[in-house]
């Protein structure tokens, strides 16, 4: 239970999540890095400290622009965005279940825009994740694009259990598409969390569809999960362009996005892997099935905007 004086109203933005203030000491700023002055070593040795790391800007802001336009255009077809659509203001409305008999169908569609995959799956995130790992590397064909409305935030939990399965040489690389302040719900990572040892061990060899008995996200509430640890929740404001990358063990997860102007929070997660590591299926080649196999489907994108999401 929370004390109260983290409850509503809110004043100035403030980070929030399922409608409980988190209090200002335990926000921290991400470490920023800069991929151009960074040799692979140095981005080794950020990513054993951290557990991430931030590459402001790394993306052409044209290029995520433009990703950005291809999708919302889709959303604003089935009438879940106002015009003008490039805004990515919420409209409370859709017509996606009555345009389209198939949620997988149409989701997989807009994940597999072409502008969007320019930067998914396109050279800069596959230099920047090579030089990581010291080797040629591949994304996955399988993309968790989330266009977040009012009131949505994501648990707290690690990656493991989704993406191990063939290799656990995995990273995530997180892109914003839109500015992200504290009210648009950015995405947190609890610092130094990668070197829990409980947690560590309580994921150890999990498998979100093998192990139905475990939850793959945390129920406690992060900002009291990070004040027992004496951790911060890290975040920032971030703006179009920015990726953050980090390991399957790092917990995170994303505030609640109450910003007043209705406008979505636009983001990507994919995961990139040694190419010459065994790949999961699941996440790889034409109509991939994704974790449950259900395939585009099973995700919370999928689903209209007007629609709560799942929590695994």
């Amino acid at each position: 239970m929370l004390p109260e004086y983290w409850r509503w109203p809110l004043g100035k933005k403030e980070a929030v999540i399922d409608g409980s203030v988190v209090p200002e000491y335990i926000l921290g700023e991400l470490n920023r890095t800069s991929f151009q002055e960074s040799s692979g070593d140095a981005l080794r040795l950020r990513l054993e400290k951290d557990g991430y790391i931030f590459f402001p800007e790394l993306m052409d802001i044209k290029e995520i622009q433009e990703a950005r336009n291809e999708i919302f255009k889709r959303l604003f077809e089935v009438d879940e965005l106002e015009e003008p659509y490039y805004e990515g203001r919420f409209s409370y409305r859709s017509r996606r279940d009555e345009l389209y008999n198939d949620r997988g169908a149409f989701w997989e569609t807009v994940s597999n825009g072409k502008l969007l995959r320019n930067v998914s799956n396109g050279p800069v995130l596959k230099r920047v994740t090579s030089q990581i790992f010291g080797t040629p590397t591949v994304g996955f064909d399988y993309l968790f694009l989330r266009a977040v409305p009012q009131g949505r935030f994501t648990h707290l939990h690690c990656d493991s259990g989704f993406f191990t399965r063939g290799t656990n040489e995995v990273l995530t690389c997180w892109i914003a598409f839109t500015e992200i302040p504290l009210d648009n719900g950015p995405l947190f990572i609890v610092e130094g969390s990668h070197k829990f040892i409980d947690i560590h061990k309580s994921f150890k060899d999990f498998d979100v569809v093998l192990n139905k008995e475990q939850k793959a996200s945390i129920d406690e509430h992060p900002a009291s999960f990070a004040s027992k640890r004496n951790a911060k929740l890290l975040t920032t404001t971030f703006t179009p362009g920015d990726v953050l990358i980090f390991g399957m063990d790092t917990l995170h997860g994303a505030f609640e996005n109450y910003a007043a102007d209705n406008r979505i929070r636009l983001t990507c997660d994919i995961r990139y892997q040694p190419r010459n590591k065994p790949k999961d299926p699941r996440y790889f080649g034409v109509n991939p099935g994704g974790t449950t196999g259900a395939g585009y489907g099973e995700l919370n994108g999928a689903r209209p905007l007007i629609e709560d999401w799942h929590i695994r």
